[in-house]
């Protein structure tokens, strides 16, 4: 993730984002415009990503995915699937406590 290729492809991702809804690109989960990272929600294609294989996301929900993942109770599930599962129950948690 942090070589020159990475960075390319980030960018990339980017201007799709902005060009795809007209909008900044803001975080996946509690929408803020300070996003840090691109989080993969597939590695079926690593090097060759599709623009919907991947989203933003703040550091901290970066991190809460992350953790939620590393707990091991969804790795049965596949990992694409799980992070989808995951990148919806973040929303829905961040909405209840109206962030």
């Amino acid at each position: 993730m942090a070589s020159a290729a990475w960075h390319v492809r980030r960018r990339r991702w980017v201007q799709e984002e902005v060009e795809r809804t007209g909008k900044p690109v803001r975080c996946a989960v509690c929408g803020s415009e300070e996003w840090d990272d691109l989080h993969h929600l597939t590695y079926d294609r690593m090097g060759h990503e599709r623009h919907g294989d991947m989203v933003a996301m703040c550091r901290p929900h970066h991190e809460q995915v992350h953790r939620a993942y590393d707990a091991g109770r969804w790795r049965s599930l596949g990992y694409e699937s799980v992070m989808r599962r995951l990148l919806r129950l973040a929303r829905e948690e961040h909405e209840r406590r109206g962030a």
